[in-house]
C-alpha cells in the first residue's frame, strides 16, 4: 500500500503555506496538499476531516502533517480513518478543546470579520504567529503574507472559526491510539503552551514532541530545516 503525505493548512491562511515550505527539501513520499479555505458547509472539524478524506486516493496509507488549524483536522481525521493514517505530525497544534476563554476569542474573531475586511484582521494577527525577533527582522515576509492571504474567504473564516470553537477534546484519543503523533512546537509559542503539551504526552512513549528555540507559531518559516529534520526522523 502506497503512503502519501496530506499536508493540511492552518486558520487564516490556504495551501499557498507550503508552497514556501515543501520545495525547500527532497521528500520520501509524495505530497498532497489540501485547501479548505474556502469551505462554508463543514460545521464541525470532523466535517472537514469526512471532506478531505473522501477526496484522497484510495488503498493508500497517510503521514498527516498539520500546522494549527491543520492539526485539529488530523486528530479528526486519524480518530475517524485510523487504519488509513500511518503517522500524525502536529506543527504548533494542541489536542485539547477550547476553554472558555479560547471560545470568546473565536467569537471576538468572528464578531470582527463580519464588521471589517480579511486584511484588516491579518494586519495584527499575522505578527503574532511569529516569534518577536523574527518579526522584527522579517518585515518584508510578513508583510507579503498579509498581502497573500487579504482575500482569503471572510466566510471560510468565519466557519473555521465557529468549527475550532465546537471542537471536541482529543486527549483521551491521543492516550489510546497506536497512531504515533510528533508534536513540533516553538519555545516562543504565545498560544500554545510546552507544558501543557509535556504534560499531555507524559508516560505515552509511542508520541514525540520536539521544540524549537526562539520559534513562535511558525516553524515551517522560522526554522524550515529544523522542522524537516524532526518530521524526517520521525516517518
Amino acid at each position: 500500500m502506497p503512503t502519501k503525505f496530506v499536508f493540511l493548512h492552518g486558520f487564516g491562511e490556504d495551501q499557498r503555506v507550503w508552497s514556501d515550505f515543501l520545495p525547500l527539501f527532497s521528500w520520501p513520499f509524495e505530497c498532497i496538499v489540501v485547501d479548505y479555505s474556502t469551505w462554508t458547509d463543514c460545521l464541525d472539524i470532523k466535517d472537514y476531516a469526512i471532506k478531505i478524506m473522501s477526496d484522497l486516493p484510495e488503498n493508500t496509507k497517510f503521514i498527516l502533517v498539520g500546522h494549527s488549524m491543520g492539526g485539529y483536522v488530523a486528530l479528526a481525521m486519524a480518530e475517524q480513518f485510523s487504519s488509513q493514517i500511518h503517522h500524525v505530525v502536529m506543527l504548533h497544534s494542541n489536542p485539547w478543546a477550547d476553554t472558555e476563554e479560547k471560545k470568546l476569542g473565536r467569537e471576538r474573531t468572528i464578531e470582527f470579520l463580519k464588521k471589517y475586511s480579511v486584511k484588516d484582521f491579518l494586519g495584527p494577527f499575522v505578527p503574532n504567529l511569529f516569534a518577536p525577533k523574527f518579526a522584527a527582522t522579517h518585515a518584508e515576509l510578513l508583510s507579503n503574507l498579509i498581502a497573500r492571504y487579504q482575500n482569503l474567504s471572510k466566510d471560510g473564516l468565519i466557519a473555521s472559526s465557529i468549527a475550532m470553537k465546537n471542537r471536541p477534546d482529543y486527549q483521551l484519543f491521543l492516550a489510546k491510539t497506536k497512531i504515533p503523533f510528533l508534536f513540533i512546537q516553538g519555545s516562543e509559542d504565545t498560544l500554545i503552551s510546552t507544558d501543557l503539551i509535556k504534560e499531555v504526552l507524559q508516560d505515552k512513549a509511542q508520541h514525540k514532541l520536539v521544540i524549537l528555540q526562539d520559534v513562535g507559531h511558525q516553524g515551517q518559516y522560522e526554522a524550515p530545516s529544523a522542522c524537516f529534520e524532526a518530521i524526517n526522523a520521525f516517518i
